[in-house]
């Protein structure tokens, strides 16, 4: 069992010691917490590969970023899958399946309602689980013992390991099409990726803070842009996933020149062979803090069901000549069409 320091908050410390010797764990916040203690036990496998956590609205105030408590709680936790509740907000990450995988599933259950789309989530995530880690037979020979559970007035039929409930299951894609089906655009993807790439060149520089600032901002950058898509593929409608890709599209282009070994990571480790170093330097950081500013603030409008808003310009890069070109030359290497950018 890990240990986890909890003093900074109030819900996962409590949390993490019941997973300890349970697979489920609902606050006693939570309204009617009994009666979804109890239909949760019934629905999450006993082989402790999955640990559910429900916490009410108000544990939301304690992320101190996103993700923080699911974080905290799948460190803290022995289970290899947690699924995570807050109000209405489902999440989860799993070292089976990986976050994006469980993230995807929760969102297209999200917009059942609770306990609905919790329940949803556990079955379809224990349903693409490797198989083998569930508890074997029951004592009456195989059949599945049906237990009625009552909550807030539905009843749930639950069998021992399995719920099946009479709760109406709403389609979904296949397990197969959402693993095949990336949400994230195909251009969009091609930037994440080179962010990705780009993150280790800054952790390698020794002694230098800012450089291993921007790795650790980078990586957020490119796991919030995944998410944002993600989310907009599971909750929104087709033409806010447009209207985003086309916002992003040239704003991670310009972010990647920018960050690129040639500029940045070269302005951080030979200063002394560009003009205006600091400013250049200062500039770019600015840049890559606006952009993942904007995208967390998009990740909320689209959990809230409201419309993108976008209010960064990255014009002090975009004065940059040298920046063009390389974005220029990004674009041509990964087979895009160029674009007209204003310069001669």
């Amino acid at each position: 069992m890990h240990h986890l320091s909890v003093t900074d908050d109030s819900w996962t410390g409590p949390a993490i010691e019941a997973l300890a010797s349970s697979n489920v764990y609902v606050s006693t916040d939570v309204p009617g917490y009994e009666d979804l203690q109890a239909s949760l036990a019934q629905t999450v496998p006993a082989d402790g590969s999955i640990a559910v956590v429900v916490l009410p609205d108000e544990a939301a105030s304690a992320d101190q970023y996103t993700f923080y408590l699911l974080e905290k709680l799948t460190k803290g936790a022995d289970q290899q899958t947690v699924i995570l509740a807050i109000g209405d907000d489902l999440m989860g990450d799993s070292t089976a399946l990986g976050r994006d995988a469980v993230l995807t599933i929760a969102n297209q259950n999200e917009g059942a309602g609770m306990p609905t789309g919790l329940v949803e989530t556990v079955q379809d995530v224990k349903a693409d689980l490797p198989a083998g880690g569930g508890p074997g037979g029951t004592d009456s020979g195989g059949a599945d013992v049906l237990m009625p559970v009552i909550i807030g007035g539905v009843v749930l039929v639950a069998a021992v390991g399995t719920t099946v409930g009479l709760i109406a299951r709403r389609r979904r894609k296949p397990a197969a099409s959402r693993k095949s089906a990336d949400p994230v655009p195909p251009g969009i993807r091609l930037r994440v990726n080179r962010l990705r790439e780009l993150a280790p060149s800054y952790a390698a520089v020794p002694g230098n803070a800012i450089a291993a600032e921007t790795a650790t901002n980078i990586d957020t950058l490119a796991s919030h842009v995944e998410q944002l898509f993600i989310r907009l593929d599971a909750k929104a409608g087709e033409d806010q996933s447009v209207i985003a890709e086309a916002e992003y599209s040239d704003k991670l282009a310009r972010l990647v020149a920018a960050l690129d070994r040639d500029y940045l990571l070269d302005l951080l480790t030979r200063p002394d062979l560009w003009d205006a170093p600091d400013e250049r330097v200062d500039e770019v950081r600015e840049a890559l803090t606006a952009v993942t500013t904007q995208i967390v603030d998009n990740i909320k409008q689209v959990n809230a069901r409201k419309g993108l808003l976008f209010q960064v310009s990255l014009d002090s890069l975009i004065g940059r000549s040298e920046l063009r070109d390389w974005e220029r030359q990004f674009r041509k290497s990964s087979g895009e069409p160029q674009q007209g950018d204003g310069s001669p």
